[in-house]
């Protein structure tokens, strides 16, 4: 029997004296196979993939114990959790390289695309200036990246987040490895960038059989890719095996939960299921080791009967917000003048209607404008022409102090809630502060009692009312966000990709405490996201945007059964494989 290619043995990993991230786990990969980590964050997946890679920072971090034996091309056993720095630089990058998750953070904003990667082409392959640069475009051209000699020359900055993916799957192929740690490549990209880049790891390995290790949250993906999977809860392994034995029959309850939690195109719940519905919350004890799920989806199914009545009632009221004919056109300057030599259209003509309690999700790739117009109709951002009426009044009328006092009831949750949120100030005063320019409550006494309030309604603790942003997850900032935007008492929320970098988990208890809110408060969403499934869970209607104009838009079961457009087509083909 042939060596593994890698073999990693009761590998720990702790961080100071007290807290171990990776607690003793074990799994091998074989030349040309595709092995997914799989786990919530802080599971320890991205720790295991650095700790490989010999990238833990020391201190704090330290391989305490195990060994990761690795098969090098001259065929020789090493132990890479005992090489020095200066051994181990020498299989980093060359016979084992690592995709990371954000781009933009791991590529130098100062140094071109080309010259990143050709950096590592001429200290690895000891290539000229030259020999570098041919061999870079064509790395660009194998990974499919547009104009390869134009991004040669270009700075991060100035190309996209699925082309800036490619530009790291280059540098990180640049020298023929024997193992690809591909660390969450596709997190926040869209359905038809993820599936080109999956597709693309599967091309490339199958012409230079390299082994990938594949980490991510969202099962849909691993499914698409992998052939065995490995799943970590807080450091450990907890289930391993072929990815379709796991997926179709997983024996651990946090596995189920996993699985349970992620959107689903097939049928309308009327909550997801979460992990807390298997394990309890805290130390995340088992509780419900046998649940069947298909018997849990079917309790939380809602029948045709109440959706049609659903829709009945939403739609014999008057709108409450009518969107008409709004563009939002960008000049392009050229020239020594500055002259506008054409337009980029953002948003191009759209109009539309949302109902008093109804969710309108807004879909589409980046770039189709979906984010303009939700910031356009909460006058962000200007509109270039077009009608924007809330509650019969029109607020493209509106002077700024007019349109500040509308605000409290038109809010949005951003997209990434650290960076909406002030790293100086307490989450609590960041909830007290809109209610105070609002002039809500009579005093700050009432105030914070309504921020702790809030807060233990978005299932965070009055203990949290001091604490900044960088003391809590990913998740808990955008529950403080949730809790930012309904502390003005609003009746209508733009929710602008509010889920899109979530773990799976975490983001089915999101999803449920905003359906949990619009139903208890009555408020109004327009539910921005380019992940279909979210969206078919969320709404009652949805519109398909594309390059500024609405494609379709309609109910969402009659959308995903009966596409009218090939890019709507598209889209829905992009989804990841049905668990």
């Amino acid at each position: 029997m042939a060596e593994h290619l890698l073999q990693v043995d009761n590998l720990t990993v702790q961080f100071g004296k007290t807290f171990t991230a990776v607690d003793g786990i074990s799994f091998t990969l074989e030349k040309g196979q595709t092995v997914g980590i799989v786990g919530e964050s802080g599971s320890g997946k991205s720790v295991t993939s650095l700790s490989i890679m010999r990238l833990i920072a020391s201190p704090p971090g330290k391989i305490t114990n195990g060994s990761i034996l690795y098969n090098n091309r001259a065929g020789q056993k090493v132990d890479l959790a005992s090489l020095n720095e200066d051994a181990i630089r020498g299989y980093r990058g060359n016979e084992i390289a690592m995709i990371f998750q954000e781009p933009m953070t791991s590529l130098n904003p100062v140094l071109t695309c080309g010259y990143q990667v050709a950096e590592a082409l001429r200290l690895h392959k000891k290539l000229n200036k030259k020999e570098a640069r041919a061999k870079t475009i064509e790395l660009f051209n194998k990974v499919k990246l547009p104009r390869p000699e134009a991004i040669f020359d270009s700075y991060p900055h100035e190309i996209s987040g699925g082309q800036k993916q490619r530009v790291m799957i280059a540098m990180a192929i640049s020298c023929d490895p024997a193992i690809l740690i591909a660390d969450e490549p596709t997190t926040a990209l869209d359905v038809t960038v993820q599936a080109e880049i999956i597709q693309l790891l599967k091309e490339l390995q199958q012409e230079h059989g390299m082994g990938i290790i594949f980490i991510t949250h969202d099962l849909g993906v691993i499914a698409s890719i992998a052939q065995r999977v490995v799943v970590m809860h807080r450091g450990k392994v907890v289930e391993e095996g072929e990815v379709h034995d796991i997926f179709k029959n997983p024996k651990h309850p946090y596995t189920r939960g996993l699985i349970a939690c992620r959107p689903t195109l097939g049928r309308k719940l009327r909550r997801l299921p979460t992990i807390s519905d298997f394990m309890s919350e805290g130390e995340r004890t088992i509780i419900a080791p046998n649940i069947d799920i298909q018997n849990h989806f079917q309790s939380l199914t809602i029948s045709d009967n109440e959706t049609k009545e659903r829709r009945n009632t939403l739609e014999s009221q008057v709108p409450l917000l009518k969107v008409e004919n709004i563009r939002n056109w960008f000049p392009i300057r050229k020239g020594f003048f500055s002259l506008t030599k054409d337009y980029v259209k953002a948003v191009d003509d759209v109009s539309f209607e949302v109902y008093p309690g109804e969710t309108l999700g807004l879909v589409g790739e980046s770039g189709c404008g979906k984010t303009t117009l939700g910031r356009t109709i909460l006058r962000l951002i200007e509109p270039t022409s077009g009608k924007i009426t809330f509650k019969g009044t029109n607020i493209n009328s509106l002077t700024a102090s007019q349109m500040r006092a509308m605000r409290k009831h038109m809010q949005i949750i951003f997209q990434d809630p650290y960076s909406s949120l002030n790293p100086r100030m307490t989450i609590g005063e960041a909830i007290m502060e809109p209610m105070r320019v609002h002039k809500l409550h009579s005093n700050d006494k009432t105030r914070k009692e309504k921020t702790i309030d809030l807060l233990e309604r978005v299932s965070l603790k009055a203990e949290h009312f001091n604490r900044y942003p960088h003391e809590f997850s990913g998740g808990q900032r955008q529950r403080i966000c949730i809790a930012r935007a309904i502390a003005v008492e609003p009746e209508f929320i733009i929710c602008d990709e509010s889920v899109s970098a979530l773990d799976v988990s975490v983001q089915a208890q999101v999803l449920n405490l905003l359906n949990e809110l619009r139903d208890k408060f009555g408020f109004t969403y327009i539910f921005i996201s380019h992940d279909l499934a979210v969206v078919k869970f969320m709404s009652d209607r949805m519109i398909v945007m594309n390059k500024g104009k609405i494609e379709e838009a309609g109910y969402p079961d009659d959308i995903y059964a009966n596409p009218k457009s090939d890019y709507t087509r598209k889209l829905i083909a992009a989804i990841p494989g049905e668990i």
